[in-house]
Parts: C-alpha cells; structure tokens; sequence
C-alpha cells in the first residue's frame, strides 16, 4: 500500500487518477477549490469516501503549506505524487488586451502551484517515490489566445526536467504527462453551453479522429508511477493521439 496525492481531484483526469488508485487499495489523498463538486463525486462513486480530501486552493500559499502540513502529521512520507489541479482559463484572448490579474491568475494557478506542490512533496519523499507533472501539448508549442496558459505549461516542462536532474540524486524519479485533448466536464461545459459543434471541429485536427477519455491519460500516468518505467527520469510522456504531430 502506497501514500498517493493527486491534485485536483475532483473531476476530469483527477478524478479518473483518483478512483485508479482508491481501488488498488492505496491510501488516497487529494484536494480541491470546491467541495461541492467532490461532494458529488462521492455521490456518484461511494467508494471516494475512504480517501482524504481537503478544500485547498493551492494558489493561495498559507493554505498549500497549512495542507503539507495534514500530510505529513498524518502520513509522515509521500510515495507517488501527482500535480494535475488546473482550473479554469481565465486569461484567454490576445495578450495584449487580457487584463493583468487575470493573466497573473494563470501563471500562478498552472505554474506556481504546482512549483510549490513539488517543493513539500519531495520534503515528504525518500528513494523509490515518484512524482508526475500533468504538462499539455502547449507547454511545447505556441498557443495564440492562450499565451499565459502555454507559457505557464512550458514553465512545467522546464521545472519537470531541471528538478528531475535533482531530484534522482535521492533516487526520487519526476516526469511529466502532456495530454492533447481530453474529454472532461470542462470541455463538455463549453460544447454544451455556447460551441455545439466544437466537438467534431477539434476531432477533425487530431490524427486519431477523436478526444482522449481520462482513463487514456491515466494509463500514461500510471505507468511513470510504477516499476516499469524505472529507467524513465525527467521525461514528457505524450498522449494526444498524434495532435503535436498534425
């Protein structure tokens, strides 16, 4: 049995990560902005109840190192951490006219939350652990009307592979993910209220003809997690059904 945090556990790849690991028997534990939603995640999954949950919003800094410190009275080591939170875009639109907190906001919800997620969960780590950065396509390609987003998710890529270099020195492995399009509450939201159509107009731009499903990403994640990705350090797993490629 393993000590296992996942971020933003409440909906979309979180959640999916989440279940993953409750049924495996691991001890669980994750957070979120809104308990609301998890509420309804647990009544939707009764299972979610044995896992720890904790209302954090990790952009605010006393309220990250107030929930490490949870971890650590309670579990004391972390053996898999996974950085997935990511809320919703709120500095979409060209650069130059996106107002300044809200291009802030991003940068510090995408980037520097899980820069300071990872520097408690190493305290927590010794040899074996593992850590899992959950990147996107754009932290390694321009994305016009999202450039604080992709600037963020580069950022990502950048502390995954530097930190990696540090971190293995301790026998700690960190690597990241980078999902394409995956189908999550928040891309239904948006096909759903305003875009009917968007649905197939992104399915036409991806190689595979189709959104990834969560469990798709998980798989990837789980697998930097487990024994056989041993020789695997400060690598950016893929998994966009050849979008980067188109």
């Amino acid at each position: 049995m393993k000590t296992v945090l996942i971020t933003g556990g409440s909906k979309g790849i979180g959640l999916s990560a989440v279940l993953r690991y409750q049924k495996q028997g691991h001890k669980v534990i994750t957070c979120s902005r809104n308990t609301q939603t998890w509420n309804e995640a647990v009544t939707r999954f009764p299972e979610l109840a044995n896992v720890d949950f904790q209302s954090v919003d990790l952009a605010d800094n006393t309220q990250v190192e107030h929930f490490f410190d949870h971890i650590r009275e309670q579990y004391s080591v972390l053996d898999i951490a996974i950085n997935n939170a990511s809320p919703k875009l709120a500095s979409g639109g060209v650069f130059s006219e996106v107002p300044v907190d809200a291009l802030f906001s991003t940068l510090q919800c995408d980037f520097w939350a899980h820069a300071l997620c990872l520097k408690y969960e190493l305290q927590l780590m010794k040899q074996g652990s593992t850590v899992v950065n959950v990147s996107s396509v754009n932290g390694f390609r321009p994305t016009p009307n999202a450039a604080m987003y992709s600037a963020s998710k580069h950022a990502i890529e950048g502390l995954t592979h530097s930190v990696a270099l540090e971190a293995i020195k301790q026998g700690i492995r960190i690597n990241a993910v980078s999902p394409g399009v995956t189908w999550t509450p928040r891309w239904q939201d948006r096909v759903t209220q305003s875009q009917p159509g968007l649905k197939e107009e992104v399915e036409a731009a991806v190689p595979l003809a189709r959104f990834a499903n969560t469990d798709e990403i998980v798989n990837a994640i789980e697998w930097l997690c487990s024994d056989q990705s041993s020789y695997v350090v400060g690598h950016t797993l893929v998994v966009d059904g050849g979008l980067s490629l188109a």
